[in-house]
């Protein structure tokens, strides 16, 4: 007697494998840490005539001090110190193309896997990112630094990078943009120490209000781990920072939608404009995601660059 089993069914009245009505994300670094607040905001250069926004850096409270003057005397004139940062924004851009064989049969409602919608909202993450990228790049070029090439990061690198920025006058709270192989050597060196210093790890009120990557404190300093953070000496190291408030700045734009153009889809709170352009001869839908982005030192005593070797 023959029986009705899964065999017989398979490829007919039954599939070897369903899509779940969710999809699972591919693991990957989501920490948009330019929205830490040690990095300041100069806000759009929408309407501002210019693509470059110039930041003064006067020297005033407190720069200048008074000195001892007779009574009676005239007391010379004193220019105070000045300086510039200039924020240059360039555009950012990501393109996907999806056929519309692809997007009709997306099992996720109204496209939000990948389908046309998904990979729209995507933008926004995919910008903030960037503009992350952009900021930790910036450890390259800062005039101080502390660490060695090769070696892990230990708790008195560390030190040694709030020494240099208490030696240039910096208050505050400091934050150090990290690795994740750097953070694990760190808090590898904490085990073996003694005394007061203490690893506080984040919470999640606290990962809601600094944004996601923040890790905690230590001796008073924001942690924060970025897979973005460069690599130097030939992929041999890692080169975080770690800053003062005020040490990176950046600006943004985005681009006007125009009218008569394509669709155009705009990300909830995001400075992209996504625009949907039809290849209607080859059934493709052509997502493409613009914004435009700028980041500069604006003072680069108030940073210092972290090395340590990149592997474990």
């Amino acid at each position: 007697m023959a029986n009705i089993d899964f065999a017989q069914l398979s490829g007919n009245a039954r599939v070897s494998a369903v899509l779940h009505r969710m999809i699972e994300l591919k693991l990957a670094d989501r920490a948009e840490l330019y929205k830490a607040p040690q990095f300041l905001n100069f806000g759009s250069l929408n309407g501002s005539g210019s693509s470059a926004l110039q930041v003064p850096v006067i020297g005033l409270a407190g720069t200048d001090l008074m000195a001892a003057v007779g009574d009676g005397s005239s007391v010379s004139e004193t220019l105070p110190a000045r300086a510039s940062a200039t924020i240059t924004i360039a555009r950012q851009a990501l393109r996907y193309d999806i056929t519309d064989l692809a997007s009709l049969t997306d099992p996720l409602a109204s496209g939000a896997g990948v389908g046309v919608e998904g990979l729209a909202n995507s933008m926004a993450i995919a910008f903030g990112m960037r503009l992350t990228q952009m900021i930790t790049a910036l450890s390259s070029g800062l005039s101080q630094s502390v660490g060695s090439t090769t070696v892990a990061l230990t708790v008195a690198t560390f030190f040694d990078a709030i020494y240099k920025l208490q030696l240039q006058s910096n208050d505050g709270e400091f934050a150090a943009v990290l690795a994740p192989q750097q953070i694990n050597h760190l808090i590898n060196s904490l085990r073996s120490e003694t005394g007061p210093g203490q690893y506080v790890a984040a919470t999640q009120d606290q990962i809601a209000a600094k944004g996601q990557g923040f890790r905690g404190m230590l001796f008073g300093v924001g942690l924060y781990t970025s897979s973005t953070v460069p690599f130097a000496n030939v992929s041999a190291d890692r080169l975080g920072m770690m800053t003062a408030t005020g040490a990176i700045g950046y600006a943004t734009g985005s681009p006007m939608p125009i009218q008569g153009a394509g669709a155009i889809i705009l990300p909830a709170g995001s400075q992209v404009v996504v625009e949907l352009e039809r290849d209607a001869a080859s059934g493709l839908t052509k997502v493409v995601g613009n914004s435009f982005a700028g980041v500069a030192e604006i003072q680069d005593l108030k940073a210092v660059g972290i090395l340590s070797k990149a592997t474990p």
